[in-house]
């Protein structure tokens, strides 16, 4: 396989948790294929997650609808866009800042620790892409 890879996909969820763990164990043996280390393989797929679920709970509003998914792989680093179809719900466009008894409300600050860069557009016609980039040299930040 070349070591610069990219990979499109776009899911329709309808409330079925099957294609959200899919794509996460996808991801998973994506990175372990490249030889990625178990501990940055586990962090990109955490944050990965996280923008999955807030994709799902807030651009879809749990109901059915699209999340593109697009990567690109380099031996350098790894970069993660997620994209909903938006919904009738506000999109959320920033970290919700939570109480120190709040379990939610913490996924933004959680994509930042494990990520080097995360950035959350939100389109006027609908819709937010969440991108995440993690190097692979040992640079952080």
């Amino acid at each position: 396989m070349s070591d610069t890879t990219s990979m499109h996909r776009r899911i329709r969820l309808d409330g079925d948790p099957a294609p959200v763990r899919g794509l996460r164990a996808m991801l998973a043996s994506f990175l372990r294929d490249r030889c990625v280390d178990e501990k940055t393989a586990r962090a990109v797929v955490l944050a990965f997650s996280e923008a999955l679920d807030n994709a799902m709970e807030h651009g879809l509003s749990g109901m059915p609808g699209e999340v593109h998914v697009r990567l690109r792989y380099t031996p350098r680093f790894i970069l993660l866009s997620l994209r909903d179809t938006g919904s009738d719900k506000v999109p959320l466009g920033h970290a919700v800042k939570a109480g120190p008894d709040e379990e939610r409300g913490r996924g933004f600050a959680l994509m930042n620790e494990l990520m080097d860069y995360v950035r959350v557009k939100v389109f006027p016609d609908g819709g937010t892409r969440v991108t995440l980039m993690r190097r692979f040299d040992g640079r952080r930040g």
